[in-house]
């Protein structure tokens, strides 16, 4: 094919969206390209996913503008470049397309295009816990795409806008402004290559609200555009990991694993922040079976590439009966962490460890907090998990009346949700509730139904001591790891805040449970099954 039928053909596939005809066409032409068709083939790469070849062209195409004295254009290629270099872990180079960029911008000053980094900088601002910040620069990017008529600057400028307001407490007006900004998007008004990035954002947004019935309407929103848009390697594959989150909660468990180990195949390359969220997902999934050193190493894996492994980490420990070491963890995050939406989980995690450590005392605090949080920010799923824990801490205070009734509502929201893990937890302490209050038959009940789904999603009865840990309880291994740290039972008790005696008798248990004879066995047990 010579190169002006291979141009017709690839401008064809191009108008069509045709991006693996437009690719192959463009590549035929060779060098040859017109600099409006390395555009093109730029763009194609980006939709299949090639990240490289996508960087290798746009960076051609940077250097042509420039040459033209295109300065404008030329700053938007390195600003869209910078964005894509830093998404997929290389944040030094990333970091110095951007710089370009701003440098490029500062010689265009009325350029309303300079919008797209007040975005990027506003994204910036919330993550690291500055929305007042965020909700300026967004404004200031709004600004500019209503003064210029720029579409797509004026959704972007509004979606951050909003997620900046429910940071900052104000939800209702932060939920406005990230519907109104989908109205150019619903229009046909914004560039598809930034749909996909609203999209996921809005679906962010719901994620850190914990409001599973809004993330999965735009989820499969987003899910319907991606089809429409198709490969749109990227925006599909970040849709696979939202929906792993959702599934995990709704009990498909076994279709969750295999969406999530394809996630983490697949983004690694493109987006590593994805897929440490796909890693972590996975970390989740292994640890509500019990598999607690799959879900270690999925999670160690997620911190590698960025994302936080906590709470989940924290609780591996807790559920080896380590939990000093998860109380420890969590309270150094939540001493670091300033951003209400980000400490919820941390919150809720450490009123489990206070409650299995010591009881309803220490749980408190770290329970107030998690029930302001949900109210200040409309949280539906960490409203639910407050009533669940607000629950449990009655029920270790002896007020076992009260505790049913905050069961109860927990329970209802979870199942509105469609959470059965979950309602199988609350289901549980229903079940001691009513025993304390002498109602074995509805404990019974209670206690059946439970076990039954668990055993149907193949998870482990919640606070049951996983198999390998021979059938000891928290306290119990608690024990022998501080004991194999080297320290004597009354180095152990002060560790542990309990009695020489009682170090004795936890330790005469494990002897039983773990069938050695000596506390040398025992610490050498310890240290085999890695609670050391």
């Amino acid at each position: 094919m010579t190169v002006e039928p291979a141009l017709a053909a690839a401008r064809a596939a191009s108008a069509r969206r045709d991006w693996r005809a437009a690719r192959e066409a463009y590549r035929t032409v060779g060098e040859a390209l017109p600099t409006e068709d390395l555009a093109a083939l730029a763009t194609a790469c980006w939709w299949l996913g090639e990240v490289d070849d996508y960087a290798g062209t746009s960076a051609e195409l940077h250097r042509r503008l420039l040459a033209d004295g295109q300065v404008v254009p030329a700053a938007l290629v390195a600003f869209e470049l910078g964005y894509t270099e830093t998404v997929r872990g290389r944040r030094e180079v990333g970091a110095g397309w951007t710089a370009r960029a701003r440098r490029l911008f500062e010689q265009v000053p009325e350029a309303p295009e300079r919008g797209f980094l007040r975005v990027v900088d506003a994204e910036a601002a919330i993550a690291a816990g500055d929305p007042d910040a965020a909700a300026r620069l967004a404004g200031e990017a709004l600004a500019l795409g209503e003064d210029h008529g720029v579409p797509t600057l004026v959704a972007l400028g509004r979606l951050v806008d909003g997620v900046a307001a429910v940071h900052l407490g104000r939800v209702e007006q932060g939920l406005r402004s990230v519907d109104e900004a989908m109205l150019p998007v619903q229009a046909g008004e914004v560039d598809p290559e930034w749909v996909g990035l609203i999209y996921c954002t809005t679906i962010g947004l719901c994620h850190d609200l914990f409001d599973p019935p809004r993330a999965e309407r735009w989820t499969t929103l987003t899910e319907r555009w991606a089809e429409g848009h198709a490969p749109a390697v990227l925006f599909s594959g970040i849709c696979r990991v939202h929906r792993v989150e959702l599934r995990v909660m709704h009990g498909q468990w076994s279709v969750a694993e295999e969406e999530a180990l394809r996630s983490v195949e697949d983004l690694t390359p493109l987006d590593v922040e994805v897929a440490a969220e796909a890693h972590y997902n996975l970390g989740e999934l292994h640890r509500l079976r019990g598999e607690l050193d799959a879900a270690e190493t999925a999670y160690r894996r997620a911190h590698e590439l960025g994302r936080d492994p906590l709470p989940g980490l924290a609780l591996v420990s807790l559920g080896r009966g380590r939990a000093q070491v998860a109380a420890s963890v969590l309270d150094a995050a939540l001493a670091t962490q300033t951003t209400p939406l980000a400490r919820a989980p941390l919150l809720a995690a450490r009123a489990e460890v206070a409650l299995a450590r010591t009881g309803p005392r220490e749980a408190a605090p770290f329970l107030q907090e998690l029930e302001s949080v949900a109210r200040a920010h409309a949280s539906p799923g960490w409203a639910a998990e407050a009533r669940r824990w607000r629950g449990a801490v009655l029920l270790g205070e002896g007020r076992a009346a009260e505790a049913v009734r905050e069961l109860r509502e927990a329970s209802r929201r979870w199942q509105a949700m469609d959470a059965p893990y979950r309602v199988c937890c609350v289901r549980l302490d229903l079940a001691r509730a009513y025993e304390t209050l002498g109602d074995h038959d509805t404990a019974r009940r209670e206690r059946e139904h439970a076990s039954e789904v668990l055993r149907r999603l193949g998870a482990p009865t919640p606070g049951r001591p996983a198999a390998d840990l021979a059938g000891l309880t928290p306290r119990e291994v608690e024990v022998v790891a501080t004991v194999a740290q080297g320290r004597s039972n009354r180095e152990a008790s002060r560790a542990l805040h309990i009695s020489e005696s009682t170090v004795a008798r936890h330790l005469a248990n494990v002897y039983l449970k773990t069938g050695v004879t000596s506390r040398t066995a025992a610490v050498a047990w310890a240290r085999e099954h890695g609670l050391v």
